[in-house]
């Protein structure tokens, strides 16, 4: 049976090397297809354990820390990698939570939690494991978020392309044929060597003429960026459409932004890597799913404002 946890451990020992050995190896001893490894490691990214360069086929461990959870719970959990397997952490005192299993998916590797009465035991407790002690990784991230910038310019898609464009109301793509010579700005997909989906982002320039310049301004063209397809759906979805939302817990004594809930994304227009990442730290657990979307619990109202923020998103709360 496939130990996750185990495995964590073999890749914190190992430190770096390449991505597609990674899933070859991840392939062998969990017994599942590339694809369904894949969409793993992709989980394993968001929980911290490591980074992946998808691009440069590389990936490599993050280091073991320690680190507090937002609103002041004296709780702390571990992220990065972890070089030995959980007995020898809940032997010191720590307490394993186990992440969600998804009906056919690989397991996930526990969540590590450590609550301690005084400032000196979580010290303490780091000594003993060998982990670094870093303030609130959570309230950390959520201040180095920014808001979503397309990056360079890109080659358009081919004219002959069969591409699809994303509805910015319903957050579905619809197909609109071959790439003409004056496509609508907005989010495209389409087929890259016949079978990988690619997302590329045609926007539209503001034009800001100077105060008091009578001179007619040419139009600025339009210019294809090459973009995540997370990040690019949220910059192309309305507002409006597809709301994050967020639901405070019932706990007495809460109140105002530090205030602890539920942020909830829509399947459809899902959180980006660095935005997730953001949510996972509040608790050091995954998304739970569900057939329409992904929760995150433990989530501060201030981080939830900030990361509907940095994607020009609209916030419900309740």
């Amino acid at each position: 049976m496939f130990d996750p946890d185990l495995f964590i451990s073999w890749m914190a020992d190992q430190g770096t090397g390449s991505l597609s050995t990674l899933i070859r190896d991840a392939s062998w001893a969990s017994g599942c297809d590339r694809k369904a490894v894949t969409q793993w490691l992709s989980r394993i990214e968001v929980l911290g354990a490591a980074t992946l360069d998808w691009r440069g086929g590389r990936w490599h461990a993050n280091p073991c820390q320690v680190t507090d959870l937002p609103g002041n719970t004296q709780t702390a959990v571990l992220t990065g990698a972890r070089p030995v397997g959980l007995g020898f952490y809940t032997g010191r005192g720590a307490v394993t939570t186990p992440q969600q299993h998804e009906q056919n998916g690989i397991p996930l590797p526990g969540a590590l939690w450590f609550q301690y009465p005084e400032l000196s035991r979580l010290h303490e407790f780091a000594a003993a494991v060998s982990a670094e002690v870093v303030p609130c990784a959570a309230e950390s991230a959520s201040r180095s978020l920014r808001a979503f910038d397309p990056g360079p310019e890109s080659a358009p898609p081919a004219c002959d392309s069969q591409a699809e464009l994303l509805d910015p109301l319903t957050g579905r793509f619809r197909p609109v044929g071959p790439i003409g010579r004056r496509p609508a700005p907005g989010l495209y997909k389409y087929k890259q060597f016949g079978h990988r989906d690619r997302y590329v982002l045609l926007r539209e320039p503001s034009r800001q003429p100077a105060p008091g310049h009578r001179t007619r301004v040419p139009r600025p063209e339009p210019t294809w960026h090459s973009v995540d397809r997370r990040a690019g759906i949220h910059y192309a979805l309305r507002p409006s459409a597809l709301p994050l939302r967020w639901k405070a817990d019932q706990v007495p004594g809460q109140a105002g932004r530090n205030t602890l809930g539920r942020l909830t994304a829509d399947r459809m227009a899902p959180l980006p890597l660095a935005q997730e990442r953001t949510a996972v730290l509040c608790t050091g657990l995954t998304s739970l799913r569900t057939a329409e979307s992904e929760h995150y619990d433990g989530v501060p109202l201030f981080i939830a404002e900030r990361i509907a923020h940095t994607l020009h998103r609209r916030l419900e709360t309740a």
